[in-house]
């Protein structure tokens, strides 16, 4: 299919109005339906019809004058209105009711979505044939199968898209990856040999826009039967008692914005179907669908297809937790080597060399700058002395103190007068002393040259009337060369180079290879974030308190602490609130204990409380108020939080490495305990 339009260039005004146009298009109002279905809009009570669509004759057997006139229970019965009442408040994907109604002398199956409108109920009606759920229960269980040997993204796209072409038919499926810009790429592909092939193409950001990435954390899935088809109007137009447009968003009869079907027309597609791929609660990509040709699907395989690809998301969280792990434990080898060492270094220049080469393969780096004082020491390939000392003074400047900086892009940002063509990304990490000058560690990385190729040309033309963005009217592959940029930096890289700043600051402050003053000290046995002591310097009061009991026949009480479910705070607040909270735990745990205990910071979201001279009662009893006191914690707009306790005792008789295994022990059967409590470590 071809489209033809009188188009002109954007100039950058245009562009900037056009778009603002698309993105607040509003697409989940449409005020009309697909003809596939019957759409009936009830009070909140569903006692009155307030709105249908036009076609409710020709689906159902009664005219929407006669529907408008009567009650939902006339048309469908109380019982099965009962039975909508039951599950309209359901939170599941899946909360449809399927049931007969009887229309032109035969009773018809439909599968009825019930959703909560603004002030108003809407049933969706979709024509159900046969019972297409047992066979599709053992397809489920193959996939599930399937899912647990899958090692790589590349494998199961493949495998997703396969599944899915073979489940339903259509002529084109692939998986669509969004970047960190919201451009798709197509990833993986299955397709017959009649339709084009999209694989390795990208799309530019606008073809999805904002408004309609948010549809998809609605409603998963979008199903376009046929976009050729004429859209069905509601009647009335206007809700009689509210003028408020009905939100379809929740819906799966949706009528398509005029400018998505001249979209699909000029790509050649007549039936599209769209599910969500989520990973970590964000979208990450779709699994696309298209046909030339109208394609219903039942509403069950529909669904099937919504679980087969939600499994999915799941499955690439765990490929990249796995790719994550073992980024982790390569960063905390090289981490450990350090501080291992870290007496062998007497300078800077020591510690790069034998550090550099093995930090550059941990984070996929060309080049490493450590910023010590008035001391550069590099690796691999950097920019000039010069050069550096400008980038250096201006992340003194510009970057937010004490938090990595990254960028994948330097030559669109103000550093990209000091790099050379070559070098594409830079990821900064300061390192947490007091000097003359931040002291930074910086990683580049060199610039990825990639022939990007796009499904048409994505400069966007604007239509002759109106002031409105046109689609494509192309789809032909279109290249572009994208220079000047790296690969991106991941959240996790910023992180782990941050926690290596940290160990490199402890190296340079306990070798003295900067000036040495207070603060240098203070990081050498505190947590840069909690100010407690760290994990060295409270392992060294644990031995001196084992030999204590040891040699004096006292007793020595040790608490792991873990905060409950921490992730959580980062996951729904940021990382700025995991580490407010984190801060808020450790004054807590200071001002609750008597002044003869210590507190220090053991990693992550782990803390030590060591009690000398405490008996296993009192213990539990110390214990017990410091996980009170944290409960009680008011954390405003984050919540509670709570900690579960490991408490072990020891009179002098074990090595630090025994008493601390069994409080951790002890720590673990409280989480599994169900959490928020204490336990006692057994002898």
């Amino acid at each position: 299919m071809k489209s033809v339009s009188n188009e002109h260039e954007l100039s950058p005004d245009e562009l900037e109005a056009a778009l603002l146009a698309c993105a607040t298009e509003p697409v989940h109002i449409p005020g009309a339906i697909q003809p596939h279905g019957v759409l009936i809009s009830c009070d909140a009570q569903l006692t009155r019809i307030h709105q249908v669509s036009a076609n409710i004759e020709a689906m159902l057997g009664i005219t929407a004058d006669q529907v408008l006139a009567g009650s939902p229970e006339e048309l469908m019965g109380s019982r099965r209105l009962e039975h909508i009442r039951d599950v309209i408040d359901n939170e599941s994907p899946f909360r449809a009711v399927i049931f007969s109604i009887r229309t032109g002398g035969r009773a018809r199956r439909f599968r009825v979505l019930p959703y909560h409108s603004g002030s108003r109920v809407v049933l969706e009606f979709e024509p159900v044939k046969g019972q297409p759920e047992r066979s599709l229960f053992s397809v489920l269980t193959d996939w599930q199968t399937r899912l647990s040997r899958i090692r790589t993204l590349d494998t199961l796209a493949n495998e997703l898209t396969e599944l899915t072409r073979d489940l339903a038919g259509y002529d084109r499926v692939m998986v669509y990856r969004f970047d960190e810009d919201w451009n798709g790429s197509v990833i993986a592909e299955s397709r017959t040999e009649q339709v084009d092939s999209y694989l390795g193409h990208h799309f530019p950001a606008s073809d999805i826009p904002e408004q309609v990435r948010r549809l998809y954390s609605i409603k998963r899935v979008r199903d376009i039967p046929d976009a050729t088809a004429d859209p069905v109007a509601l009647v009335p137009e206007t809700d009689p008692e509210d003028d408020a447009p009905l939100d379809l968003s929740k819906g799966v009869l949706r009528a398509v914005a005029p400018i998505h079907r001249l979209y699909l027309a000029n790509m050649g597609v007549v039936a599209s179907m769209s599910i969500a791929l989520h990973v970590k609660g964000r979208l990450w990509g779709l699994l696309a669908c298209h046909a030339e040709r109208p394609m219903i699907l039942s509403p069950a395989l529909r669904d099937a297809l919504r679980a087969v690809a939600q499994s999915a998301s799941f499955q690439v969280e765990l490929i990249q937790a796995h790719e994550q792990a073992e980024l982790i434990a390569r960063a905390n080898d090289s981490r450990a080597l350090l501080l291992d060492k870290q007496g062998e270094f007497r300078q800077v220049a020591e510690l790069l060399k034998r550090h550099g080469k093995g930090w550059l393969k941990v984070f996929r780096a060309s080049g490493a700058v450590l910023a010590v004082g008035e001391r550069l020491e590099v690796v691999g390939e950097v920019p000039d002395q010069g050069d550096l000392e400008s980038i250096l003074a201006w992340l003194a400047r510009e970057s937010n103190h004490g938090q990595a900086w990254a960028s994948s892009k330097l030559d669109a940002t103000p550093l990209g007068r000091w790099v050379s063509s070559s070098i594409g990304g830079l990821l900064a990490a300061p390192l947490p002393i007091r000097h003359s000058r931040i002291a930074w560690l910086l990683l580049f990385r060199h610039e990825k040259i990639k022939t990007r190729v796009w499904a048409g040309n994505p400069e966007k033309r604007l239509e002759s009337s109106g002031g409105r963005i046109s689609p494509r009217s192309s789809f032909r592959s279109w290249e572009e060369e994208v220079r000047g940029r790296s690969e991106a930096w991941t959240t996790l890289e910023m992180r782990a180079a941050q926690d290596l700043a940290s160990d490199v600051a402890a190296v340079v402050a306990a070798n003295e290879i900067s000036r040495l003053n207070e603060q240098l000290t203070q990081m050498a046995s505190h947590d840069h974030l909690t100010g407690l002591w760290n994990r060295y310097r409270i392992g060294e009061e644990i031995n001196q308190e084992i030999e204590r009991a040891r040699r004096y026949g006292g007793e020595c009480c040790l608490m792991m602490l873990d905060i409950d479910h921490f992730k959580r705070f980062n996951d729904t607040f940021g990382h700025d609130a995991g580490d407010d909270v984190l801060v808020r735990v450790a004054e807590a745990a200071r001002n609750s204990l008597r002044a003869t205990d210590h507190v220090g910071r053991w990693g992550g979201e782990e803390f030590v409380v060591l009690a000398p001279e405490t008996s296993l009662d009192d213990s539990r009893l110390l214990a017990e108020r410091l996980r009170q006191m944290i409960e009680n914690l008011d954390l405003g707009a984050y919540g509670t939080v709570t900690v579960s306790i490991g408490v072990a005792v020891t009179a002098g008789k074990e090595a630090q490495r025994e008493f601390v295994t069994r409080a951790d022990q002890a720590l673990y059967a409280a989480k599994n305990a169900g959490r928020n409590r204490v336990e006692l470590a057994t002898d």
